[in-house]
């Protein structure tokens, strides 16, 4: 094996690596985040691209934003916790987070610098592929589980949701979505095969209901012209039902948490311990909104929703977090962006997207409906400062620059 070979199959490798093994951790801190860190005197040694600098200046300006203003906020500091999830400490982890997604879109930007489109076609083939093998490798577990032949497993929790190595069966669907578009960007045979496979998990073994959503949007983004076009010639009695299906559709999905919503008080009250129920989305329903009140131009601070989420103010009739446990709103990354940094943070976020988008919707290739995908996983419930996005950034960022990029169309059915 030559030099060449082994640098193709280690790059392939890490990639999944850092796609799948978001749990795979030294105390509180990702396995993937530290090699990514490590790797950053190399990525920027020679040369940086102009969109990765500008979201390094941009989250650069978020944590000088966020310390600077760090003592004159209140903190509830929480009980039985890593000394990381501290005041201060708990904004330069994050800040480093964000360093890592970064390098990870610099390194998959500059691994396919040099290649041909062609070539970087065939390596988003190879990361597919491996994802789509460590998922049936998850099945074969999940399955063995079930039938008592593996009594214990990271894998499956809840008795029969599956999880891989993410927290919740919820991010990890959100991660097969954005293996499912991986798929797009190639032709194969055995596609449909694969995705329906991904669907399936997603649905009945992960039951993660963003994750399905998600997919729902990908079509809708992917065929909406084509479905116009058909329903034009449909009749109203058609549009009628289909509009009804749908409809129903969002309403399952949703109806977990329509109920508890609408019936939060009693539920904390029948459930005071319930840690989906006083941490995590539901909660932070409550709580986020007095946080953008209350801090609406720089927000409360990089990584600071855990620390300032038991403020009395902004609590009500929400218990303070589990000691031990550190609380999350788990609305996503765009939501994260308003809460932490406020709308100087958010706007200048989406104009360096905006920018980028006017880049490649200019050529005319499709490109743009994967970028919609981006911002789709940070609204669905992707963190910010989780790794697999940027991947995709950096895959469209490395396209957008190829000479070829004006002759060819990048979506495949």
């Amino acid at each position: 094996m030559n030099s060449n070979s082994f640098k193709n199959i280690l790059f392939i490798a890490f990639v999944v690596f850092c796609i799948q093994f978001t749990e795979l951790k030294i105390n509180v801190i990702k396995v993937a985040e530290i090699l990514l860190l490590c790797l950053t005197p190399f990525l920027y040694y020679k040369s940086i691209n102009k969109w990765v600098l500008l979201f390094f200046g941009l989250f650069t300006l978020w944590f000088l934003i966020s310390i600077a203003l760090n003592p004159f906020r209140d903190f509830y500091l929480l009980k039985e916790v890593s000394v990381l999830k501290k005041p201060y400490f708990i904004t330069i982890g994050r800040y480093l987070e964000l360093i890592s997604c970064i390098n990870l879109m610099a390194l998959v930007q500059q691994f396919f610098k040099n290649k041909s489109y062609e070539e970087v076609l065939f390596f988003i083939k190879q990361i597919f592929l491996l994802s789509f093998f460590l998922l049936i490798l998850s099945l074969i577990i999940y399955t063995l589980h079930m039938h008592g032949f593996i009594t214990e497993t990271r894998t499956v929790y809840w008795g029969d949701r599956l999880r891989g190595w993410f927290s919740e069966g919820g991010p990890y669907g959100l991660m097969l979505g954005f293996t499912f578009v991986l798929s797009f960007f190639y032709k194969n045979k055995y596609n449909n095969i694969f995705r329906t496979i991904i669907l399936f998990t997603i649905i009945f073994f992960a039951k993660s209901k963003a994750g399905g959503m998600l997919l729902i949007v990908w079509f809708i983004l992917l065929y909406h012209k084509k479905m116009y076009k058909k329903i034009r010639e449909l009749n109203i009695i058609i549009l009628i039902v289909g509009g009804i299906i749908t409809s129903l559709i969002f309403v399952k999905l949703a109806g977990f948490y329509i109920d508890d919503i609408n019936n939060i008080k009693r539920e904390v009250v029948k459930r005071p311990t319930d840690i989906n129920l006083v941490m995590g989305r539901i909660a932070g329903l409550f709580i986020f909104p007095e946080m953008v009140v209350d801090n609406p131009i720089v927000g409360i601070g990089l990584g600071n929703y855990p620390i300032m989420r038991n403020n009395p103010e902004y609590l009500g009739f929400i218990p303070s977090s589990p000691i031990g446990k550190t609380d999350a709103h788990g609305y996503g990354g765009i939501v994260q962006l308003l809460v932490d940094g406020g709308l100087v943070i958010l706007i200048l976020f989406l104009r360096i997207i905006y920018l980028f988008f006017k880049k490649i919707k200019r050529n005319k290739n499709g490109l743009e409906v994967f970028l919609y995908m981006f911002l789709f996983l940070f609204i669905f419930g992707v963190q910010i400062y989780f790794l697999y996005p940027w991947i995709l950034l950096g895959i469209l960022i490395s396209l957008s620059e190829k000479s070829e990029f004006h002759d060819k169309r990048y979506i495949s059915s």
